[in-house]
């Protein structure tokens, strides 16, 4: 009997969303057919952002720092190689 009770809340907060979603979508205005289409605004040039400099250096030293860290592992060879 409590399953059936959890089914039916389910279903009507199911229900509820999914019309809060459609009358959102509903409530837009429609285009006036008559007007003429407007062209599309060309995009406003900015100054571009500075590249952040130190941080660039510091994880090309930790990259360098690795790499020169793995070969500096001596390798395990044996006498057999």
């Amino acid at each position: 009997m409590k399953m059936q009770n959890s089914v039916k809340v389910f279903v009507a907060a199911a229900c509820l969303a999914v019309a809060g979603v459609a009358s959102s979508s509903l409530a837009q205005p429609a285009p006036d057919p008559n007007a003429p289409p407007k062209p599309p605004a060309p995009p406003t040039l900015g100054k571009p952002d500075e590249p952040p400099t130190v941080m660039s250096f510091l994880v090309m030293v930790l990259i360098i720092g690795a790499v020169m860290g793995a070969n500096l592992i001596p390798s395990k060879r044996g006498h057999q190689d």
